[in-house]
């Protein structure tokens, strides 16, 4: 009878190896599409793409104020801090047009002139830190 024991009290000790198992292959595991973060003392830019030559066909505007094309599924998030603040500004390309959800110290503010100068004085700062070359239009 004890040898019996012995085995039914092995029961959550391998239950419990296999969930760690689990849970550190689970770790292994890597969704599709491209990412790529950057984060610098008071810069922080995560970009993620349906495919990694995705990226390659994001085109800034000719003034650098916003993008002129950004293919659908592919979502950029840009955070600096400044003398102004936290700037937070969410890029998000769909078949029919490109969003931008801009913040200010937590308080949402339309995407106008002052927040695409803005923009355009961080693209020099993208495109050095993101590898991104060509991609002016």
């Amino acid at each position: 009878m004890k040898h019996g024991q012995s085995r039914f009290g092995l029961i959550p000790f391998r239950m419990m190896i296999l969930a760690l198992l689990g849970l550190s292959l689970s770790g292994c595991i890597t969704l599709p599409g491209h990412r790529q973060t950057i984060d610098d003392e008071g810069f922080y830019l995560h970009l993620t793409a349906p495919y990694r030559a995705t990226r390659g066909l994001i085109r800034f505007n000719a003034d650098q104020t916003g993008l002129f094309h950004m293919p659908a599924g592919t979502r950029i998030e840009l955070v600096v801090s400044d003398l102004q603040g936290e700037h937070d500004l969410e890029i998000t390309g769909s078949p029919d047009a490109i969003t931008y959800d801009y913040r200010l110290n937590g308080r949402r503010i339309e995407f106008g002139t002052e927040q695409q100068a803005w923009f355009a004085s961080q693209v020099p700062g993208i495109i050095r830190r993101t590898g991104l070359i060509s991609i002016l239009e």
